[in-house]
């Protein structure tokens, strides 16, 4: 016959494994917060939106996210790879421009990071820096990949167009990056200024 003390410590037990077993597991980000996902209503949501539409959806959120998860580029290590929204104040080197491709270079931390501007922004480094966007909330990988151009647009859309007048001036910038072999690629920027003004 079992004891008071077994039959409690039993029941105890049983509580704390019922507990757990409605606990959900957050994944972590690379700087380990957690990734709140979206309620399932919300995803659903999505699958049926253009991915212009998502982007203006998201745009507040991805902004919110930028300003305070922003790292500061200096600060991350040679021969990472890393998609990330970073900071950074730096000198423009150059002012690359064609019909439908526009850069700003700037030297910063080791790095020459070419700001993308102009008809084409080539990457994914605005959505794949956003801690709230993951794929499995999109129809197919066709959307998802869409998503990336809207973002790039909406990012561009709300900086100032840089011109020539900009090089050899120092400048502040929030930009999302991607990182591979010791160099910035794929950079686009949230929030770019020249620095005294």
């Amino acid at each position: 016959m079992m004891s008071n003390y077994s039959v409690c410590k039993m029941l105890f037990l049983s509580l704390a494994l019922m507990g757990l077993i409605g606990c959900h597991v957050v994944d972590l980000d690379e700087k380990g917060k957690p990734i709140i996902p979206m309620s399932a209503a919300d995803a659903e949501l999505l699958k049926n939106m253009t991915p212009n539409a998502i982007a203006d959806k998201l745009w507040p959120s991805i902004n919110k996210d930028a300003q305070q998860n922003a790292v500061a580029l200096s600060s991350i290590e040679k021969d990472s790879s890393v998609v990330s929204f970073v900071r950074f104040q730096g000198v423009v080197s150059r002012f690359d421009e064609s019909k439908l491709k526009t850069a700003l270079v700037v030297n910063v931390a080791g790095y020459d990071v070419a700001l993308q501007f102009g008809k084409i922004i080539k990457g994914n480094s605005i959505r794949d820096a956003a801690s709230m966007i993951s794929f499995n909330q999109f129809k197919n990988q066709i959307q998802f990949a869409q998503l990336s151009k809207a973002l790039n647009k909406k990012a561009i859309a709300q900086v100032v167009a840089p011109d020539s007048s900009w090089v050899d001036q120092r400048i502040s910038v929030l930009a999302a990056v991607t990182i591979k072999a010791n160099k910035v690629t794929h950079a686009v920027p949230l929030e770019i200024s020249k620095e005294g003004m």
